[in-house]
């Protein structure tokens, strides 16, 4: 771990424009269109998966110790080798994110380099993987459809660590997805974009019209594993939802998992990725690092991921929220107030360093035990 110091402190920035998360999602949904809104906000089909991400995290209990608070607690931790200044990723959302903000991922990556923390960029970014990875020196997870030729993917991999690139986020969608609002506001990101402005990298259309031509045959866990074995860089793979499915990442060389549905953004009533977060956690053991995406709104939301089997969150839509709301100042501000509410959560549950946060913390009966 760093031997910077936390950077946390007991006192509320009043002098700046957002104090809190609350007025960055109030800003972003003013600034964007409906239409921008809705793509930005929405899930698939009747969005119960959408809902239920975030109302997962309302059934988890903190058990409170009396006289075992911790003034300064500290947020840093070590997840996939990297020193973060909190528990989190940025997540690999992509898809025409310019939308939101010109510089996209260019800006994000900004942000997160000056708060401390890592990037995952994904293969459908609005700038090219290559122009992300000079944009800040924390683009390190590049994320990859695995579609296709397998000689592409590799190629692929192989741009990817030519430009800097420590990880692979494997992902895997099979079909297209159902969204109603977008599919009721006939919402294109290559009308709201351009194509110019959509893709792996710009430079690449062949690669984009890969990766959205669901013609093409799905992968098997086999292809999978070939190409994960064969990678140039070491590979995480993200969508895990399951016992099942994590031991099959893991039999096919991954060195990380991903447990995510997604946002709710691929298909309806699935279940949250915190209920299945414990049972993953107990089939893997304690030693494979495991991030956890869908819901992520508050600190106390990061809390009880890592309490109950994470070693680190990745943050999506809320990243979004803070880009529409001020472009790459939203972003930073966004990861600043939830840092500083992890830190808070911390404290008050008396755990003075990331590594205290365990299950033990969790209110008997509130939630699945890890």
């Amino acid at each position: 771990m760093s031997d910077k110091p936390n950077r946390i402190d007991d006192r509320y920035a009043t002098s700046e424009k957002y104090t809190t998360l609350r007025g960055i999602y109030h800003d972003a949904k003013r600034r964007l269109s409906e239409i921008d809104w809705n793509y930005l906000s929405c899930g698939t089909g009747d969005e119960v998966t959408l809902r239920e991400n975030t109302a997962v995290f309302d059934k988890v209990r903190f058990e409170v110790p009396l006289f075992a608070g911790i003034s300064n607690p500290d947020t840093r931790t070590n997840v996939l080798g990297f020193d973060l200044s909190f528990p989190a990723f940025i997540a690999p959302f992509g898809g025409g994110e310019a939308v939101f903000h010109p510089e996209g991922h260019l800006a994000i990556g900004r942000a997160a380099a000056a708060v401390g923390i890592q990037q995952m960029v994904p293969v459908a970014a609005s700038h090219s993987l290559e122009d992300i990875a000079k944009a800040s020196s924390v683009a390190s997870v590049f994320q990859l459809t695995f579609v296709g030729d397998e000689g592409g993917v590799l190629e692929m991999i192989e741009r990817a660590k030519a430009a800097g690139y420590k990880y692979i986020c494997v992902t895997y969608s099979p079909i297209r997805q159902w969204r109603e609002r977008m599919m009721e506001d006939r919402f294109s990101l290559r009308n709201e974009s351009g194509p110019s402005n959509f893709g792996p990298g710009k430079s690449d259309p062949a690669a984009l019209q890969e990766l959205l031509d669901f013609t093409k045959p799905r992968w098997t866990w086999a292809q999978a594993a070939s190409v994960i074995r064969r990678s140039p860089l070491p590979c995480i793979v993200k969508g895990v939802s399951s016992g099942r499915d994590a031991k099959a990442a893991i039999d096919a060389g991954a060195v990380g998992l991903y447990v995510s549905n997604y946002g709710g953004r691929t298909i309806d009533r699935t279940p949250t990725a915190l209920e299945t977060l414990p049972a993953i956690r107990k089939a893997v053991g304690k030693d494979i690092p495991i991030v956890l995406d869908s819901g992520i709104r508050r600190g106390s939301d990061i809390a009880a991921s890592i309490a109950l089997g994470a070693d680190a969150v990745a943050l999506g839509r809320l990243i979004a929220y803070g880009m529409a709301a001020d472009g790459e100042h939203g972003v930073r501000r966004t990861l600043e107030l939830l840092q500083r509410e992890f830190w808070t959560t911390l404290g008050h549950l008396g755990c003075s360093s990331v590594a205290e946060l365990t299950a033990d913390v969790i209110s008997p009966g509130s939630f699945p035990a890890a």
